[in-house]
């Protein structure tokens, strides 16, 4: 899978980004910017990936998923984090650079909580069930309010992707902001984006 890094701030300062709604600088994945959708032959829903720079699809917060928060579970409507920019982080028990960033992610949530939802997302399935993530030797989900989806087999779908972890920006007019991995998630890279989003809000 071949990537391109583009420079956070040049991508910040140019007439581009802001144009396009602030878009964080990125390291895009070849085949989430590919458009494939599923065949849908055995009656199963047909979901279309979502580009940098184009808006969620209309049905996306009525979705339903599961979620972990501290060894509770629940089925719940994506509409449940509507209303504030978030920040979608892919991951999987056996990625150790992940789980090593969930502390960071914690602080961010803190931080910058009330304009931003930070929601793990976990589409592993049957290899990562709830048994799985809650018996993790690393208990940072288990004593931090960080809540992940399990069993997704929707967002995958919507961003496909080969690497972990691996980020989706969504600004607060539903709007794909960026993909980037860990490196781009900061405070300072966070707060950029809602400085921008906010910006362009006021002027639109």
């Amino acid at each position: 899978m071949k990537t391109i890094l583009y420079n956070l701030h040049k991508a910040f300062k140019s007439k581009r980004a802001r144009a396009m709604l602030l878009c964080l600088v990125s390291m895009f994945s070849l085949s989430a910017q590919t458009p494939r959708q599923d065949s849908g032959a055995d009656g199963a829903d047909i979901v279309e990936p979502v580009l940098v720079g184009n808006k969620l699809p209309q049905d996306f917060w009525s979705r339903k998923v599961k979620i972990y928060n501290q060894g509770d579970t629940a089925f719940v409507e994506l509409s449940k984090y509507k209303g504030k920019s978030f920040i979608l982080d892919f991951w999987s028990t056996t990625c150790g650079a992940c789980i090593a960033a969930f502390p960071d992610l914690v602080e961010l949530q803190k931080q910058f909580g009330k304009e931003l939802n930070i929601l793990l997302v976990n589409s592993y399935g049957e290899k990562d069930t709830y048994q799985r993530i809650h018996n993790m030797p690393n208990d940072i989900l288990r004593t931090n309010d960080l809540t992940s989806i399990y069993a997704d087999d929707y967002l995958i779908k919507l961003f496909p992707h080969d690497v972990y972890p691996f980020y989706v920006w969504v600004d607060a007019n539903e709007r794909i902001a960026a993909i980037t991995l860990k490196r781009l998630v900061g405070p300072v890279s966070v707060n950029s984006f809602l400085k921008n989003y906010y910006r362009y809000d006021t002027n639109n």
